[in-house]
């Protein structure tokens, strides 16, 4: 059985959980700006370091209210 290669859709997904664990390695910040990046997004769904970082990252531009 031959093993298909993965593209860029295809990678690979983690709990909020798990990248929470991770946060100061992966995007460089603390847990609790990880919490505040991340308190209005649906914390059941997995989602690729990617697609965290540009939640991070969205979050951090946004203006403070």
């Amino acid at each position: 059985m031959s093993k298909t290669t993965s593209t860029k859709t295809d990678r690979p997904k983690f709990s909020v959980a798990k990248l929470r664990e991770n946060c100061k390695k992966l995007f460089g910040v603390t847990a609790s700006t990880f919490d505040g990046a991340t308190h209005n997004i649906e914390k059941s769904k997995n989602y690729s370091v990617a697609e965290m970082k540009k939640i991070i990252e969205d979050w951090k531009k946004k203006e403070v209210k």
